[in-house]
C-alpha cells in the first residue's frame, strides 16, 4: 500500500512539474509552485528528486520514452503504408492527449537543449538512425520513393504532427479549432496521412 501511495505521489508530482515547466521553462519554474500544484510540501519533492534539474530532466525523459516506444513499430519487415499510418496516427494522438509535454520538449529544443543534449546525442540519435535505415531499406525494396531523404522524412513527420500541440494557440486563433475538437482532429489526421504518405509511397 505504501509503495502504491508513493508511486501515485510521484506521478502527481511529475504532472504538476510538467504544468509549471511548460508555462515557465526550467529557469522560471519554482519548486514552491510545483509543490503547491502537486499538493505536497516542498521538502517532500527532495524525497523523489535531488534538485529541480533532476525533476526537469525526468519530466522530459518520460516524454521522450513515450516517443521512442511508438517508433518501435517502424520495422523493415512490416508493410510501410500500414506502419507509417499507425505511426502518424500515434504521433498526432500524442499531440492531442499530451500538448503540454510536446510544448515543453519544443521549449527545451528552442533553447538549445541544454539539459538533454546527452540524451539527444545518445539514445534518441541511436533510435533515429535505426529508423532512418528502415526507411532507406524500404526505398531499396522499391516501397518508398527513392528521391526522398529518409532523415528529412522522419524530421518532417515529427514537425508536422507535433505542430498541432506546439502551436496550439496559432491553430485556435487562425482556424478556430484545435485537436480537442473531434471533427478537426479527424480532418487533421486525414490531411496528415495524405500529405505525408502521398509523396512517399510507391504505388
Amino acid at each position: 500500500m505504501e509503495l502504491k501511495k508513493s508511486t501515485q505521489k510521484r506521478h502527481q508530482l511529475l504532472n504538476a512539474a510538467l504544468d509549471v515547466f511548460c508555462l515557465y521553462g526550467f529557469t522560471g519554474a519554482s519548486l514552491d509552485d510545483i509543490a503547491k500544484r502537486s499538493d505536497m510540501h516542498k521538502s517532500n519533492i527532495f524525497y523523489y528528486f535531488s534538485n529541480k534539474e533532476a525533476l526537469y530532466i525526468e519530466v522530459l525523459t518520460s516524454v521522450l520514452q513515450k516517443w521512442l516506444e511508438s517508433m518501435q513499430m517502424l520495422n523493415v519487415d512490416e508493410d510501410p503504408e500500414e506502419m507509417l499510418t499507425k505511426y502518424i496516427e500515434s504521433k498526432l494522438e500524442f499531440s492531442r492527449l499530451n500538448p503540454k509535454a510536446s510544448k515543453l520538449f519544443a521549449l527545451e529544443i528552442i533553447q538549445g537543449a541544454p539539459y538533454i543534449q546527452t540524451i539527444l546525442k545518445g539514445s534518441i540519435k541511436k533510435h533515429f538512425r535505426g529508423k532512418v535505415k528502415v526507411i532507406a531499406q524500404w526505398q531499396t525494396q522499391g516501397k518508398i520513393a527513392a528521391d526522398i531523404s529518409p532523415e528529412l522524412f522522419i524530421m518532417n513527420l515529427w514537425s508536422i504532427t507535433q505542430s498541432y500541440a506546439d502551436f496550439e494557440t496559432q491553430f485556435e486563433v487562425l482556424i478556430g479549432k484545435t485537436l480537442r475538437n473531434r471533427s478537426f482532429y479527424q480532418t487533421a489526421m486525414k490531411n496528415n496521412l495524405q500529405l505525408l504518405l502521398h509523396g512517399a509511397l510507391v504505388k
